[in-house]
């Protein structure tokens, strides 16, 4: 069983300086799966309105809201990961991974 705590630690050890870039690719793989769907909300939302009111709502939504998401939600998530035990740091790191890549499957076989 040393062998697999080991490997968790050189895993550990690899991927904890790189934490916050995780948490950021984290957050960037949920935006590029529901950013379309986000965006023809906002626009079913928008179309009663003015060119000149959709066209500011669209820039707004895309460098405020989607920065500020990447921001506060990176931020939150390397938080997070940081709360975790040190054997478990890799694994859940990995498993979120996973997790993010079965989403995007499931949700463009949808669209």
């Amino acid at each position: 069983m040393s062998w697999l705590s080991d490997i968790l630690i050189h895993a550990n050890d690899w991927l904890k300086p790189y934490s916050l870039q995780l948490s950021v690719a984290f957050v960037a793989t949920l935006l590029v799966i529901y950013g379309d769907a986000i965006n023809k909300a906002v626009r079913i939302f928008v179309r009663p309105y003015p060119f000149l009111v959709r066209i500011t709502t669209f820039v707004v939504l895309c460098t405020l809201g989607y920065g500020a998401l990447t921001v506060w939600g990176s931020g939150q998530i390397n938080k997070l990961v940081h709360q975790l035990p040190s054997a478990l740091f890799a694994p859940v790191v990995v498993g979120a991974f996973i997790v993010l890549g079965i989403l995007a499957e499931r949700f463009h076989k949808k669209s």
